[in-house]
C-alpha cells in the first residue's frame, strides 16, 4: 500500500446532532446496501473501520458523505498490521466482514448551485415594479412568472436547471379569487358586520383547501430535467395538520404545538413527489419538542433578567430582549431547516442542509441592513443573497445513478398520463 492510499474511515457508534436514528440507519443501510443483520452489527460495535486503503481526498469525500448521513467518523492513517492486537486494541485488517464494510453502490454528494446577481435580478425586478403600478396591479401574475423563472432558472443541480412551468394567466384567477374575499371581509364589513363576520368565517372554513391548492399548484408547475414534482395532500389532512393539531396546542397551553409543528412538516414533505416517487420525513416528533423546549426556556429566562432592569430603565428590557428575540429567530430557522432536510429521504436518496447560526445571522443582519440604508432598493440583492445561501448549504446525497433514476420517474409519469388541472387550478399566494 502507499503512502498516497495509507488512509481509512473509522466509525464509532456516535450519531450527529439533528438526525434520528432509525432514519440514519437507513440510510446507512442503502448507502453500504447492508442487510438488517450486517446493519445492526456495523452499530453494535465499539469502532468499525467503513473504508480503507483510500488517498487523503478520497478519505475526505467519503467522510462528509457520511456526515451528510449522519454518522459521525474519522479520516487516519491506516496503522500496520500487528503482530498480535491485545485486548480492546481495533487490529488493522478487518477481524470478521462485519468490521470492513465495503461500499459497493455509487454515492456521492450533489451540491445545489445559484448563478444568479443582484445587479441581473434588480432590473427584473424594477420593470416589474414599474407596470404593476402602471396596469393597477394586473402586471403582478407576470411579474411572479418572470421572478420565479429567475430564481428557478438559476438554481442547478448535478449541472441542470430547475424549471417553473405556471402561466401568469392562472395566478391572475388566483389573485382576483382573493381579491374577491379581502373585499367581502374588509368593505363588507364596513357596510354590515354580519358580512365582514361571514367571510372571516368562509376564510377560516376555506384555509385548508386553500394550503393544499397552493401546494398542488406550485408542485405541479415545478419541474426538474422535464419531469414535474406533484403534491397528493387532500383537505382532510390539510383541516387535521393546520387546523386541529393547532387549536389542540391552544388548547393544551401549548404542550402540543411541538407536535402540531411537526405534523405540518410531515404532511407538506409526505405528499410530495418526484415524479412518481414521493418524498418521505424520516423524523419523529420529539426532535421539535426539544427545538421548542430551549426556545421557550430561553425566551422565559431572558424575560425574567430583563424584569428587574426595567426599574433601572425602562429601555434596557428592549435593549436585552430585541437582540435575544433575533437570535432565536435565526437559530430556530437554522435548526429546522436543518431538521427537515437532513431527514428527507426520495427513494434511496438523501438530503443534507448545513445552515449555521453564525453565517446565517451575518445573512440576515447584512440584508436588513442594506434594507434600511437603501430604503428598500436593496431587496433584489437580498433575495438572490438569500437564494444563493440556501443552495451552497443544500446538497443531495445520491445513491446510485442519478440519470438512471431520473429516467425512470420520466417513463413512469408518462405511463400514468399527464396531470389534467381541475377548475381551480390556480396560485393562490400562500
Amino acid at each position: 500500500m502507499t503512502d498516497a492510499q495509507n488512509y481509512e474511515i473509522v466509525f464509532s457508534g456516535e450519531i450527529l446532532d439533528g438526525f434520528e436514528a432509525q432514519s440514519v440507519k437507513e440510510r446507512i443501510a442503502a448507502i453500504f446496501d447492508l442487510t438488517g443483520e450486517k446493519l445492526e452489527a456495523l452499530f453494535s460495535h465499539p469502532q468499525v473501520v467503513l473504508r480503507r486503503n483510500l488517498n487523503a481526498d478520497k478519505a475526505e469525500e467519503y467522510r462528509v458523505l457520511l456526515e451528510n448521513a449522519g454518522l459521525k467518523t474519522n479520516v487516519r492513517r491506516s496503522a500496520p498490521a500487528p503482530a498480535a492486537s491485545s485486548v480492546g486494541a481495533v487490529p488493522a485488517e478487518p477481524v470478521s466482514p462485519e468490521r470492513d464494510v465495503v461500499v459497493d453502490r455509487e454515492s456521492s454528494n450533489e451540491p445545489f448551485t445559484f448563478a444568479g446577481t443582484g445587479a441581473e435580478f434588480f432590473r427584473i425586478w424594477i420593470v416589474n415594479i414599474a407596470l404593476t403600478i402602471v396596469t393597477i396591479g394586473i402586471y403582478s401574475a407576470w411579474a411572479k412568472v418572470r421572478t420565479q423563472r429567475y430564481f428557478y432558472g438559476n438554481t442547478r443541480l448535478h449541472g441542470s436547471s430547475f424549471e417553473y412551468l405556471a402561466e401568469p394567466l392562472q395566478i391572475l384567477k388566483g389573485r382576483l379569487i382573493g381579491l374577491a374575499l379581502f373585499a367581502l371581509i374588509a368593505v363588507g364589513g364596513e357596510v354590515a358586520p354580519v358580512v365582514g363576520v361571514i367571510g372571516t368565517l368562509l376564510l377560516f372554513v376555506l384555509m385548508p383547501w386553500i394550503v393544499v391548492q397552493s401546494l398542488r399548484f406550485r408542485a405541479r408547475n415545478s419541474a426538474w430535467r422535464n419531469v414535474r414534482f406533484g403534491f397528493d395532500g387532500s383537505v382532510k389532512g390539510a383541516l387535521a395538520a393546520f387546523v386541529g393539531w393547532p387549536m389542540l396546542g391552544g388548547i393544551t397551553l401549548g404542550l402540543l404545538m411541538p407536535l402540531a409543528f411537526f405534523k405540518q412538516q410531515r404532511f407538506i414533505v409526505d405528499h410530495h413527489r418526484f415524479g412518481a416517487t414521493a418524498f418521505r420525513l424520516e423524523l419523529g416528533p420529539r426532535p421539535y419538542y426539544m427545538l421548542f423546549v430551549t426556545l421557550v426556556g430561553v425566551v422565559v429566562a431572558a424575560m425574567v433578567v430583563s424584569v428587574p432592569m426595567g426599574s433601572v430603565s425602562p429601555i434596557l428590557p428592549a435593549l436585552l430582549l430585541l437582540p435575544v428575540y433575533l437570535v432565536l429567530f435565526a437559530w430556530f430557522t437554522v435548526r429546522s431547516v436543518n431538521l427537515k432536510y437532513n431527514n428527507t429521504r426520495l427513494d434511496d436518496h438523501g438530503f443534507a442542509a448545513s445552515y449555521a447560526l453564525g453565517s446565517y445571522m451575518k445573512l440576515v443582519a447584512l440584508n436588513t441592513l442594506g434594507m434600511v440604508l437603501t430604503l428598500g432598493l436593496f431587496y433584489p440583492w437580498a433575495k438572490v443573497r438569500t437564494a444563493r445561501y440556501a443552495a451552497e448549504h443544500t446538497e443531495l446525497v445520491g445513491v446510485g445513478d442519478l440519470d438512471g433514476f431520473v429516467d425512470q420517474q420520466s417513463e413512469q409519469v408518462s405511463a400514468i398520463g399527464q396531470e389534467v388541472g381541475d377548475l381551480f387550478d390556480v396560485e393562490l399566494g400562500l
